[in-house]
């Protein structure tokens, strides 16, 4: 028997014989000398006895019922009936919208639900009805600088994914996102070409704005092919209106997150719930997509939708009738060309298909690479770790094939 049951079994005894005592016949006064009790504690234990015949006397448990920091029990029903509304799609408004803690801490806060749940306290209560999935632990990967994003279309990332349809076609989607806002754009091509990707950076900026710096993986569209020594027609295109290009870590799709989220979302929220036959048939629903994700989606770490967030900022769009003066074929304007490195065991790093030595003693670190193409010099810097000291390590000399040319007025006056 547990101690707790022990500890009551003698006033549960006493209780019994009282009862027991009355039945009998015996006055209330006597039982209650006898067991030194009040002749209104020998009432109440008759009365509980007639009202519970199969009572064992023990007393009630005296925890409180209601805890004051427990989410209230409708508050939590509607987080259940919230999340399987979204996984069952039942609301138009939000056929594209994810199922977390977010989504239900949004909707929750639209409905005026008193007192709204924290994120933690959502999450928990999926958590404890196994509504959720653990994410992997983080292995510790060396740091990674990244490019400071403080205002609208300081830094715009730019992807692509391949899709096929039923039948065989393949579908190119080319995303950019804002990492200021996370506002996000996207066009669909036939196939992963410089002129797909040329178009879709023309139509991006006229939509959300010129950016200060373009970040591409290294794709051979966007990095200009096996060649050493050779700026692709897309970094010429972005020279070409005073963007400065920063290329990610080789193979390292995560370091590039905000546009991975993205991509994600897109993945389970916009293909899985489509089935295309034809690839026309895809721009209309991916519009809808997107007028939903910019007005009415809070990204990872945002406090509000794109769309708000970008309302009276300073977005400088590409007008039309500049996007006509660009020329097809493009020179190498001034500007610089970024990239981001792990340093290999030899301690050297590629750029543009070529190796540069940066020493073993910075392997497996990440170094951050710039190419002035006014300068015609390659520079390598170190930091150590998040706002830490930059430092020079390498300045080599590197000459391009062609002449540089200056940037336009016109192209510069969209920076300003």
């Amino acid at each position: 028997m547990p101690e707790t049951a022990k500890g009551e079994e003698p006033k549960a005894q006493q209780r019994r014989l009282a009862v027991t005592l009355f039945r009998t016949g015996q006055k209330p006064a006597e039982i209650a000398h006898h067991l030194q009790r009040s002749r209104r504690w020998v009432y109440y234990w008759v009365a509980y006895q007639h009202q519970h015949p199969h009572t064992r006397f023990r007393s009630v448990s005296s925890a409180p019922h209601h805890h004051p920091n427990q989410t209230p029990r409708p508050v939590e029903r509607q987080i259940l009936h919230l999340r399987q509304s979204l996984l069952a799609q039942r609301t138009p408004r939000l056929r594209y919208a994810p199922a977390g803690a977010r989504t239900i801490r949004r909707e929750l806060g639209k409905r005026r639900v008193k007192p709204c749940p924290s994120l933690s306290t959502i999450q928990r209560i999926l958590r404890r009805h196994r509504l959720t999935t653990r994410t992997p632990p983080d292995e510790g990967t060396p740091y990674r600088p990244h490019p400071p994003a403080p205002y609208p279309n300081a830094v715009q990332a730019t992807d692509i994914i391949t899709r096929w349809l039923e039948g065989g076609p393949v579908v190119q989607t080319f995303t950019t996102v804002d990492h200021w806002s996370n506002a996000a754009y996207a066009t669909i091509h036939a196939e992963k070409s410089t002129a797909a990707a040329r178009e879709h950076l023309l139509a991006t900026w006229r939509q959300l704005g010129v950016p200060d710096l373009a970040q591409f993986d290294n794709e051979s569209v966007f990095s200009g092919g096996p060649h050493p020594q050779v700026l692709s027609a897309l970094v010429r295109l972005c020279l070409y209106l005073r963007i400065e290009v920063l290329f990610t870590p080789v193979e390292e799709a995560d370091y590039n997150w905000q546009i991975e989220t993205f991509n994600h979302l897109w993945a389970t929220q916009f293909w899985a719930k489509h089935h295309f036959t034809h690839r026309w048939r895809i721009s209309p629903a991916l519009h809808a997509f997107l007028r939903w994700y910019n007005t009415d989606y809070v990204a990872p770490r945002q406090p509000e939708t794109p769309t708000r967030l970008r309302a009276g900022q300073q977005l400088r769009p590409l007008p039309t009738s500049l996007a006509a003066q660009i020329p097809e074929s493009l020179p190498i304007s001034a500007g610089l060309v970024h990239a981001i490195r792990c340093v290999a065991d030899d301690g050297q790093v590629t750029f543009l298909k070529e190796f540069f030595p940066v020493g073993k003693r910075y392997r497996s670190q990440y170094v951050w690479l710039t190419l002035d193409t006014a300068q015609q010099s390659l520079t390598v810097y170190y930091q150590a770790q998040a706002e830490a000291d930059w430092h020079l390590l390498k300045v080599f000399v590197y000459p391009l094939a062609e002449p540089v040319k200056p940037v336009l007025k016109q192209f510069t006056c969209l920076h300003d």
